[in-house]
């Protein structure tokens, strides 16, 4: 196998290949003194001990999304297979409707009945959790600056948060995020803030608000900021801080999706969620998350830029009537400018699937961002290409499920280079 690869030019085996997603720059935004307080003074360690990787749950562990291999839910490998019509029922990629017939190659895991279609089985991965640098750097807040921004013309920059109940940062809200606002010539840099146990609300405000002002200094026109889940709550809860400290918004305009607006279930003893480093309880320091909960809600000290709400009627984890039901309600009762996209886009955690994007791109483009969309040809997406893989898999069908989703071939990251003006 080594000799076919290197005949083929290809000097390391494809699951070493750098991820794309891990070849970007970093813009420090570390607080003064911060690294005072760092462990060991490894800034690249990750943000949950390698001995606690097999606890973790499964939505950021991500085994049917991360690394060359393919492997189910549970990690299992997924082989080539023949769909026989009952032992195996639709695809089980999210987002995904297709029902293989009898008799169509499917991947499939013979253990727990795991099986993916043909064309989802070759759909863009995910980096591994080596790679992935949304799961390092915990005492490290940065904005990660990938290729895809580099050239943009269009005005404006949007700040991705991606969610994760403020203990991990969810991939599949990182770098997809950014190459599909670059198809749409809208440049965007996804922001790596500090997360509990060892950090409080506070300060990933610190981190955000830092993450403004140093896309402020750096490129001209509006600036928005885009959080999915607790990232949304991140974004909500820093328009209730400047209001509280009289300042006026910090964002020109804010895209919330299915974002956490009531904290109630960071309270519950059995539904907050929390992985807490494998004690699965709740941190000390996430108190913090229910200050300004009535603010946020539409009561006494509420306040927002002009936003863009998603919300799936099919969501049970943050369900619309508890969260952007009541926060479009205070948009309205404030006078404050708003879009709401309501709908049946999926269950928590759809991110551009659901077909709310088309939507939150022409806001956007009204709020003054683009306006020069990019040519086919002249970005990261038009480059990409599946890494080399032995043997070689036929192309299939494209699936509506990958639509969504990023990969490519990728040169090394480069540490610390400042955004481009």
């Amino acid at each position: 196998v080594r000799q076919m690869a290197h005949s083929l030019g290809i000097t390391k085996p494809s699951s070493m290949r750098v991820h794309p997603a891990a070849a970007c720059r970093r813009v420090d935004l570390r607080p003064q003194g911060l690294n005072r307080r760092t462990s060991k003074g490894n800034r690249g360690r990750p943000i949950v001990p390698k001995r606690l990787w097999k606890d973790i749950p499964g939505w950021i562990a991500l085994y049917a999304e991360r690394g060359v291999a393919r492997k189910c839910w549970d990690g299992c490998a997924l082989l080539p297979s023949t769909h026989d019509g009952r032992r195996y029922g639709s695809c089980q990629v999210r987002g995904c409707s297709t029902r293989p017939r009898a008799g169509d190659p499917i991947y499939a895991c013979k253990r727990c009945k795991w099986s993916v279609c043909s064309a989802c089985a070759d759909r863009p991965r995910m980096p591994t959790l080596v790679q992935d640098p949304l799961f390092h750097g915990p005492d490290d807040p940065c904005l990660l600056h990938y290729p895809q921004f580099d050239g943009m013309v269009g005005r404006g920059t949007v700040i991705v948060c991606p969610g994760g109940n403020y203990e991990f940062l969810s991939p599949l809200e990182g770098l997809p995020v950014v190459e599909w606002l670059a198809s749409n010539g809208i440049g965007a840099v996804v922001l790596r803030y500090r997360l509990l146990p060892n950090y409080d609300l506070d300060d990933a405000l610190d981190d955000l608000e830092a993450a403004i002002k140093r896309v402020r200094e750096m490129r001209a026109g509006p600036v928005a900021a885009l959080g999915f889940s607790a990232g949304g709550h991140l974004i909500a809860s820093l328009g209730l801080r400047a209001h509280e400290r009289g300042h006026s918004q910090l964002l020109d305009a804010q895209i919330l999706v299915y974002p956490g607006i009531d904290g109630r279930d960071w309270k519950h003893p059995d539904y907050n969620g929390f992985f807490s480093h494998g004690k699965w309880r709740i941190p000390k320091r996430a108190a913090l998350l229910h200050r300004g909960q009535e603010a946020l809600l539409g009561g006494e000290g509420f306040a927002a830029p002009p936003t863009c709400l998603v919300g799936s009627t099919e969501d049970t984890c943050t369900p619309n009537e508890q969260h952007t039901d009541i926060y479009s309600e205070a948009l309205e009762a404030h006078h404050i400018p708003y879009l709401y996209l309501r709908d049946g886009f999926g269950e928590h955690g759809f991110e551009l699937k659901g077909g709310w994007t088309p939507g939150a791109t022409k806001w956007l483009s009204s709020r003054g961002f683009g306006g020069a969309p990019q040519q086919p040809g002249t970005h990261m997406m038009s480059l990409r290409k599946p890494a080399p893989r032995l043997p070689v898999v036929p192309s299939a069908p494209e699936c509506s499920a990958c639509d969504s989703s990023s990969s490519s071939a990728a040169a090394p990251a480069e540490e610390s280079a400042p955004l481009p003006p």
